[in-house]
């Protein structure tokens, strides 16, 4: 399919730009306020829109997005490997410039130790199977792969270690109303056609950050050498921060650089997903159009800047780019770079699940659009 013609400029948005200065204050704040909060008690308990740590790592150095800043298109309207389910996430390689995205695999779909009626969308979604699609940085199909049992795919990350590339998942889905979600963290390589069952494929790396939590994803922060999961305890939502090298080893523990909860401003609204990058994290919420949100008022899409040192929402923003996007429902968010070794090149990527008409019969699509750091 032919590009969609780019469109910039989101001057909806209620807040304003934020200074892009990092005083000497706020940036040590990991290497010395911090000390008083751990002595005293504040913690992963600690109260909501408050940020804790205990690794003795500062917070990565770091520009903010602007998210009031013009959007552009990685690519719109472009086909996965399953065309009857909607995207959940994504993330890139911003070095071997490969997207990587998840779906709920669809309907009818045989795969190696299914049993009568596995095949089934219900039973697909309430397990945790998930689709992979590789593609390239012009949304061209370059390969796929099966996950089974393994979560809703709210947030994938991917790390490159010289010519290695591994992907970060959940898995190990518990079902929840409708739908798996994860309990643990996986670490995988991407092999095109391959099937992981989290079941029966041996010596997978799991990874349990964080112990009595469920509802666990996460995102990768490559520039940075982070990893921020999400996750849920006692029924509310919170982000942690972790030293990608140290998630990496098998340990007995990991202590997060930061700890958030989910802001408040989320509260009533549909969580779509997160990515961080250096020291901010990015939210994404919003629906699908109908009609209670029609496209005429250009969707009820948001996004949100949260400082990592605070826990505070710093900037949120109405996002009405590509509003002409037909279903044009969030899905996922990650952040790559334009120029691999360049933090400055950053660009904080969010996504839709789109089609090219509002029929229901037509297939499922992915759009992924971005803002650039400068």
């Amino acid at each position: 399919m032919a590009d969609w013609p780019i469109r910039t400029g989101n001057r909806d948005m209620d807040g304003s730009a934020v200074s892009r200065a990092l005083t000497r204050r706020r940036f040590l704040w990991l290497g010395g306020a911090v000390t008083g909060a751990v002595a005293s008690g504040v913690g992963l308990g600690a109260a909501a829109g408050t940020a804790a740590t205990t690794s003795g790592r500062r917070l990565p150095p770091s520009d903010p997005f602007d998210l009031d800043a013009p959007t552009d298109a990685l690519f719109v309207n472009r086909e996965l490997h399953d065309q009857r389910t909607i995207m959940q996430s994504f993330a890139v390689d911003s070095v071997g410039g490969d997207v990587y995205v998840v779906q709920i695999t669809q309907a009818g779909t045989p795969l190696p130790g299914d049993e009568p009626g596995d095949e089934e969308y219900a039973r697909r979604a309430a397990r945790g199977d998930l689709t992979m699609t590789r593609l390239d940085l012009d949304g061209n199909r370059l390969g796929h792969m099966y996950l089974k049992r393994f979560g809703h795919g709210v947030a994938i990350g991917v790390e490159r270690v010289g010519s290695s590339v591994h992907l970060w998942t959940e898995v190990d889905a518990v079902t929840e109303g409708s739908s798996g979600w994860g309990t643990r963290l996986l670490r995988f390589p991407f092999s095109d056609g391959a099937v992981i069952d989290a079941d029966r494929t041996p010596d997978l790396q799991r990874r349990e950050l964080l112990p009595g939590v469920d509802r666990t994803t996460c995102n990768v922060d490559s520039a940075h050498n982070t990893l921020v999961m999400r996750y849920r305890r006692d029924g509310g939502f919170r982000y942690g921060l972790f030293d990608l090298n140290h998630v990496r080893q098998q340990r007995p523990s990991y202590t997060p650089i930061a700890d958030v909860a989910q802001p408040d401003v989320l509260v009533g609204t549909t969580f779509q997903g997160y990515a961080s990058f250096g020291r901010y994290l990015y939210l994404l919420d919003g629906q699908i159009y109908s009609d209670s949100n029609p496209p005429e008022g250009k969707g009820n899409t948001h996004l949100t800047r949260v400082d990592w040192q605070t826990g505070e929402v710093e900037q949120r923003i109405h996002v009405t780019d590509y509003h002409e996007l037909h279903r044009r429902e969030p899905e996922g968010m990650g952040v790559w770079l334009a120029q691999p070794g360049r933090p400055d090149s950053a660009r904080l990527g969010f996504a839709f699940g789109t089609s090219v008409s509002a029929d229901p019969a037509d297939d499922r699509l992915c759009s992924i659009l971005y803002k650039s750091l400068a």
